[in-house]
Parts: structure tokens; sequence; C-alpha cells
């Protein structure tokens, strides 16, 4: 007994089945985790159907009327030491039972017709049985049956009394299965070693041609006996019923079918996949490419805005020496000796004549002419560098207009990725806008209401002041006021006396203030100019940090996905080439 149940067992199913579910399972496995990864429930959901659709056992449909063998039948074909289908001198109910594999036995309810059975038999891990009443309760409620069960079932067994096996309600059913689920149907008489072998032999005749006029061609009978094969005696007819079963549900062959059904149902998940894998390498490739461009265009707009300050400075430095030069000039006519006197004489009748009122007033004349002279060319200058900086930040905004998402935000397997890139380059060029908005309000207004903060004295000495020229702002027409004052030495204004060896130093000293105060202005406003330029980059720069760090992760990202997909694939065409299946 218990080798005639083991040898059931290892026929009923191929022995090689678990073997290839189980590296299918890992394979969709694998997949499911990518899917979940890529945070894509869409994909992974089908995934997991898939998944569960590979666990699902193989189902068997009992049609027969009451009291013809059907759960002596199954019980001996699935040879087993618990009774699956309960085997009663009279019907116990008029539900259809759904018995599948549970670690416990229990009866749950499904609904009038239908109750689903679970017992801990293992053959049931492999096959589910669908046990219905008698016929004609099937007949009534049928559509629980053709519509619930019928299409995904394996195999349809409709078994008949071999005695009697004409009955009406039995063949009715069939008008309820349609013609493309008729295919798996197979015919038993049960109960055949009760009849006389030609008896037995015209009622398996008679059921072929039942099966014809039902449109059944070339019709599978069995002829069977329960009893004998559970009692371990030959020739019961259950080897012919498994060699059948093996040969074209659980064996090889079907299990090839299986997996190949399977496998191309993942094909459009596969498909996805790899579409997926190659959009994302062309828009990572895309996005390098652009970022590229955008520094390059940032380099070449800081060379040009580099030498429009260079320039801007030429020019100042010529108006400053046209100016200081003027009044150098007069300041050396002032302190001739003929002059002084004069001015000593004069300031005796006179306080406005005096030495020290003169070099005010030369002094004034100086910031009147430097003031007007630097500002003009100022304003003209910076107003060129502004309109180049946002020039240069309206590019990089009309570059990130133009980097089309080669990974669109419907993409089917990277949707939440291309909507994360695009939320990134939605914020990137909104603060770019705000940057080429801030310039234009930075060099309109900001720096001039600063500037009182930016003055430095740039010109004292000793004990004599020249001049000092301060950089007021440098933004929408930068502004330079001259202040600083007035030219003095302590003995000179004290005493009004001034020796031909004091006033070679003093000229000397007010020529070395000038030159002083010119590399000031120079340094001023490079300063100023860089800092300003090198802000504005920077901040276009560091606008650009999130969408880098994005771009840098999802290239990991890709490298392990890439990776992971390419095992799953190997792995896919090994069980392909193994069960020789189509690709």
């Amino acid at each position: 007994m218990g080798i005639t149940k083991h040898l059931a067992m290892a026929n009923i199913v191929d022995k090689n089945f678990d073997h290839y579910i189980t590296i299918i399972d890992d394979i969709f496995n694998d997949l499911q985790v990518l899917t979940v990864n890529l945070n894509n429930k869409k994909m992974s959901a089908t995934v997991s159907d898939i998944r569960a659709r590979l666990h699902e056992p193989f189902l068997f449909v009992i049609v027969g009327e009451v009291k013809v063998g059907k759960s002596s039948f199954v019980n001996a074909l699935l040879q087993t030491d618990k009774e699956v289908c309960r085997v009663a001198p009279d019907p116990c109910t008029d539900t259809i039972q759904q018995i599948v594999y549970g670690q416990e036995e229990q009866t749950i309810y499904i609904n009038d017709h239908l109750t689903k059975i679970t017992l801990p038999v293992d053959i049931l891990q492999k096959i589910a049985i669908v046990d219905t009443p008698g016929t004609n309760t099937v007949v009534t409620h049928h559509t629980e049956i053709t519509e619930k069960f019928i299409p995904v079932s394996d195999l349809i067994v409709f078994v008949f009394e071999a005695k009697n096996p004409y009955r009406h309600s039995a063949w009715q059913f069939l008008d309820y299965i349609s013609n493309e689920w008729r295919k798996k149907v197979i015919f038993v008489l049960q109960q055949a070693d009760l009849m006389e072998p030609d008896d037995l032999e015209v009622n398996r005749k008679g059921v072929i041609q039942y099966a014809n006029k039902y449109g059944i061609t070339n019709p599978h009978v069995f002829c069977v006996s329960a009893k004998r094969e559970q009692n371990g005696l030959p020739n019961s007819g259950f080897n012919e019923v498994r060699e059948y079963i093996l040969a074209t549900i659980t064996g090889k062959n079907n299990l090839r079918l299986k997996i190949q059904s399977l496998l191309s149902t993942s094909k459009n998940v596969m498909n996805s996949m790899e579409e997926g894998i190659n959009t994302t390498r062309q828009q990572l490739e895309a996005d390098n490419e652009f970022r590229n461009k955008v520094n390059l265009l940032l380099d070449n707009a800081e060379v040009k805005t580099d030498n429009q300050v260079g320039n801007l400075i030429d020019l100042l430095m010529k108006e400053y020496d046209k100016v200081t030069g003027d009044i150098q000039r007069e300041f050396e006519e002032g302190l001739g000796i003929f002059t002084l006197l004069r001015k000593s004489f004069l300031s005796i009748f006179n306080e406005k004549e005096s030495l020290k009122e003169w070099i005010k007033e030369l002094v004034k004349k100086l910031e009147y002419a430097l003031k007007p002279a630097l500002e003009r060319r100022m304003r003209e200058g910076v107003l060129n560098i502004a309109d180049s900086v946002r020039q240069m930040a309206e590019i990089i905004d009309a570059e990130i207009r133009k980097n089309k998402a080669a990974i669109k935000s419907n993409n089917e397997v990277f949707t939440d990725i291309a909507n994360k890139r695009q939320d990134k380059l939605e914020k990137l060029h909104a603060n770019i806008e705000e940057i080429i908005a801030d310039t234009e309000e930075y060099v309109s207004n900001d720096m001039f209401q600063k500037s009182a903060a930016l003055v430095p004295n740039l010109a004292t000495g000793g004990s004599i002041a020249v001049i000092g020229v301060i950089l007021m702002a440098v933004t929408h027409g930068a502004v330079f006021d001259v202040t600083g004052g007035i030219l003095s030495a302590a003995g000179l204004l004290g005493a009004g006396v001034i020796t031909l060896t004091q006033r070679s130093k003093i000229i000397n000293e007010f020529a070395a203030e000038i030159q002083k105060g010119r590399v000031k202005l120079r340094e001023q406003v490079k300063d100023k100019l860089d800092t300003y330029v090198k802000e504005i980059r920077t901040k276009i720069d560091n606008n650009f940090l999130e969408f880098d760090a994005f771009v840098n992760s999802q290239q990991s990202k890709f490298t392990e996905l890439q990776q992971q997909y390419a095992a799953i694939k190997s792995k896919f065409f090994k069980v392909q080439k193994e069960l020789d299946l189509n690709p």
C-alpha cells in the first residue's frame, strides 16, 4: 500500500515540477524586489500576481451524479492516508466543495452553493479538487462552476456509474461548458469491477458516441475500479488515468506549457523593464551632456565677464588719471614760491585767500571732477557686465527648458524616477528665474542702499592728508564718491610758510597719494565686480547641487539595476534553454 501510494504521487506530478517552480519563483522574487525598489506599485502587483499563479496547484473539477463513486475515485486517484473527498452512503450536501491544501482541517463557508475545505494533505499542494454534488444541482447552479472554476481548471472529469453512463443531467452539463474548455474533459466509468468486460466495453463505446454528439472528438474514456485500487489489486484502471494525466496535464510537457505561459505573461514585464532601462540610460547620458554644456556655457560667460571687468577697470583708470593729472598740475603750480607768498599776504586781510582755503577748494574741485567721470564710466560698464551676467543665467534657464525628458511621467516602469526628475528640473528652473529677477533688483537698488557700509579710507598718509577715493557702489551703474579731504601739513597750516624743500616733499607725497588712490580704486572695483560675478555663478552652481545629487544617485542605482536585471534575464534564458522553451 505504501509503495503503491508513493508511486501514485510520484507518477501523477512530474518529479522536476518543484525544482523548476522553485527556480522560477526565485526569478520572479528578484524581479519583484526590483519593482519594489523602483517604487512601481503597479508592476510589483503584476509580478506578485504571476508568482501567485506559479504556486497555484493543478485544478481538477469532478462532475457526476450522486452515488456514482466520485469521492472514491478522487481518493483512489490521489492515494492518500486521509480521505480527500468524504465518502458517505447518502448525499451530505448539495454545495460545491473546493478542496485545497491547508495546515489545518477546516470548512469555510463561501456562499449557499460553495464551500472551501482545507486539509493538511501534501498532494493537495500540487492538485486541488472541485467536487460537485449531484449533477441536478450542478445544472441548476452551473454558473458557479462554469464561470469560477472551468476556465482555470486543468482537468474536468465526468464520472459515470459504469452500469449506466447515459443519465441526461450529467450530459446536459456539457452544454454549459464552452467548446474552448471541452478539450480538458475526460470520462470515467467508475465501479467497473461490478460489470462483465463485454458489457463494460459496450458502455465505454456508448460514452464515446455521446461525447461525439456533444462535439468532443476522440474523447478519452477510462474504466476504473476505486475499490480494486484502494485494496492494492491489479487491473484497477488507475494506472491508465495517471499516465494520461502525467502525459497531458502534470507531466513534463505540461510543465513546459505552464512555465511557457508564465514566462509569456512575464514577457511584457521584462520588455517594459528593458525598455525602461534603455530609456534611463539615455536620460542619464542626456543629463550628463546637459550638465557639461551648462558648465561650458558658464565658464565661457565667466571669461567674457572677466574681460568686461578688465576693460571697465582700464577705462576707469584713464578717467582717474586724466582728472587727477589736471588737479596735480594745478596743485604744483599753486605751490610756486610767488603764489605762496601772495596767498600768505592776502590771507592777512581775507581768510578766504589763505593756503588752507585754497587746498579745500582744490580738493572739492578734484571731487567734483572725479566723481561724475568715474560714475559715468562705471555705470556704463556695470550695466554691460550685469547684462552679461543676466544673459548667462537666461542661457542656462533656456538650456533647462530645452532639456527634454527621455523618461516620461507615464513611463510604465520608471514613473517614480520620472516624476522626481521633473520636480528637480522645475525647482531648478524656478530658482534660476529667481536669480535672474534678483540680479536685476540687485543691480537697481541693493548696492546703492548698502554703499555707505563699503566705504574705506583710501588716501591718508603721515602728516599730509591728500584725497580719499571711495568706491560707493558696484552694481547697475556703480557710483564712486570722492571724499577725503584736505591736503594738510601741520606746520604749513600753522605757520603759513613753506620752504622749497617742504614744497618738493609735499608734491611727491601728493603724487604718491594719487597713485595710492589709483591702486585702491582698481583693487576695490575689481574686488567688488569679481565678487558680484562669482556670487551669481555660485548661486547658479548651488542650484544645480540638488539636481546633480539626484543624477549621481540615479547613476549609482542604475548601475545596480542593470546588474540585477542582467542576472534575472540570464536566469530566464537558462530555464528556457533547459526546458526547450520559446524565448
